[in-house]
C-alpha cells in the first residue's frame, strides 16, 4: 500500500468513528489496517490474551486492573485491493463525526516540572526506590489544515525503524505514535523482548562512544527486572545480548534483546505481559512502588502513554509495542506525551532536556504539516 494512498481511508474511518488501527511494523514498508463494522469495542483481561485475536491497546493503568482494549479484526487490509474494498464496504455507514473527543490539557512549566524532579530525586537518594519515571504532557495547537493521515504517513517516513500507528477508539479518543520499544514479539520461531533505556542524542561521531553511568545504571535496573520476570513466569532456557545502542531518529538509547524459544512462552504470553508492564523504563524499580509514586506526582491522566499495544495473532505474529513517543489528537489540539526516568545520580535540568528532546521525534514531524 503506498503512502498516499492511506490518507483518504483514515479520514473516512473517523468521518464513521469506527475503532481501528493502522500501523507499519519496524523496518517493514508495509501498511495494515484493524477495522471493526461496529463501535462496541471489547475489554479482554490480559491474562486471557492467548484467547482473542485483534489489534490489543492497553492503557498505562492495566498494571492495575489487567484489562485491554481489543479491535476485532472485521475487516483487515494489507494491499492496494484490500484497502479499497474496505472502503467500498465502510462507505455505506452513517457518519458519526460529532462524538470526537475534547482532550484536558494538564500542562505543568518548566518550573513546576523541575521542582516535581528535585522532589523524586531528593526521595530516590533517601529511600529504597531506584527509579521513577516522571512524564509531562505538552499541548500543540493544530492548523486548520492538520490530516490525521498525513501525520500518520510522516511519521512512516521519518522513522522506519520504529512501530508507527494511529488508532482511534469510539469512547477513548485518537492516539498516534512512533514507538522505538518492543514488550513482546512472537512471530512462528521464537519470541523476545527487549530492555531500552538511557537517551542521548544521535550523532555519528559519538554513536561509539561509552554511555554514561546514569544511563547504564537506568538500563541495567530494565534488565535485571526482565530476567526475573522471565524467572518468575517459568522460563529458564532463553538468550541475553550483550548491550547495543538502538538509533531511534534523532535519539539514541541502550538496549539489550531477550530471545525466547516458542515452546517456552506456550499458555504464559498473558501472564509475561502483566510481569513486563510498566518495564523499569517507563515507570521505575521497584515496580510497585514507582506506579504508587507515580499515581501521587503526576497531575495528568497517562492514559494510553506508556501502556502497550499492537496486533495480536494477526498474519501469524503476535507483536505488542509500549506506547512512547505519543500524542492524543483532539479537536484543534494535540497532546504529546513525554518523560524521563529518575536515579539518585540524576539531574533535574539534564532531565528536563532529555524530555525535550523525546518532544521533538513527533514535534518535527507536527510542525511540517
Amino acid at each position: 500500500m503506498t503512502l498516499k494512498n492511506v490518507e483518504p481511508i483514515i479520514d473516512l474511518l473517523l468521518k464513521k468513528n469506527l475503532p481501528f488501527a493502522i500501523f507499519r511494523l519496524p523496518e517493514k514498508e508495509e501498511f495494515m489496517l484493524v477495522c471493526q463494522q461496529d463501535q462496541e469495542v471489547k475489554e479482554i483481561d490480559i491474562l486471557d490474551i492467548e484467547e482473542f485475536q485483534g489489534f490489543v491497546v492497553a492503557p498505562f493503568k492495566c498494571a492495575r486492573t489487567g484489562s485491554a482494549f481489543l479491535i476485532r479484526p472485521d475487516l483487515v487490509a494489507t494491499n492496494k485491493d484490500e484497502f479499497f474494498e474496505l472502503m467500498n464496504q465502510i462507505a455505506p455507514l452513517p457518519d458519526d463525526a460529532g462524538k470526537e473527543h475534547d482532550i484536558e490539557n494538564h500542562v505543568i512549566s518548566r518550573h513546576a516540572y523541575i521542582s516535581n524532579m528535585d522532589y523524586l530525586i531528593n526521595l530516590l537518594q533517601k529511600e529504597e526506590l531506584h527509579k521513577v519515571v516522571l512524564s509531562r504532557v505538552i499541548a500543540y495547537p493544530l492548523q486548520p489544515q492538520f490530516s490525521h493521515g498525513n501525520l500518520f504517513n510522516r511519521l512512516a517516513c521519518e522513522y522506519p525503524n520504529a512501530f508507527i500507528y494511529l488508532f482511534h477508539l469510539p469512547e477513548n479518543g485518537t492516539w498516534a505514535g512512533a514507538s522505538p520499544e518492543a514488550l513482546l514479539l512472537i512471530n512462528q520461531d521464537e519470541a523476545s523482548t527487549m530492555a531500552l533505556a538511557g537517551t542521548r542524542i544521535f550523532h555519528p561521531d559519538t554513536t561509539n562512544d561509552p554511555w554514561s553511568e546514569k544511563e547504564i545504571q537506568e538500563q541495567s535496573f530494565v534488565s535485571q527486572y526482565i530476567d526475573n520476570v522471565l524467572s518468575e513466569t517459568g522460563i529458564s532456557n532463553y538468550q541475553t545480548d550483550k548491550p547495543a545502542t538502538l538509533r531511534a531518529g534523532h535519539l539514541e538509547h541502550r538496549l539489550t534483546r531477550f530471545t525466547i524459544p516458542l515452546n517456552q512462552i506456550e499458555n504464559k504470553a498473558g501472564k509475561m505481559i502483566m510481569g513486563l508492564h510498566p518495564t523499569p523504563a517507563v515507570c521505575g524499580y521497584p515496580k510497585g512502588d514507582a506506579f504508587h509514586l507515580i499515581m501521587r506526582a503526576e497531575q495528568h491522566d497517562r492514559r494510553f502513554y506508556t501502556g502497550f499495544l499492537g496486533p495480536w495473532k494477526l498474519n501469524g505474529h503476535s507483536q505488542l509495542f509500549v506506547n512512547l513517543r505519543c500524542a492524543e489528537i483532539g479537536n484543534d489540539t494535540l497532546n504529546l506525551y513525554v518523560g524521563g526516568g529518575l536515579t539518585a545520580n540524576s539531574v533535574a535540568e539534564d532531565e528536563w532536556e532529555e524530555t525535550v528532546q523525546k518532544s521533538k521525534t513527533l514535534l518535527l514531524v507536527i510542525e511540517k504539516l
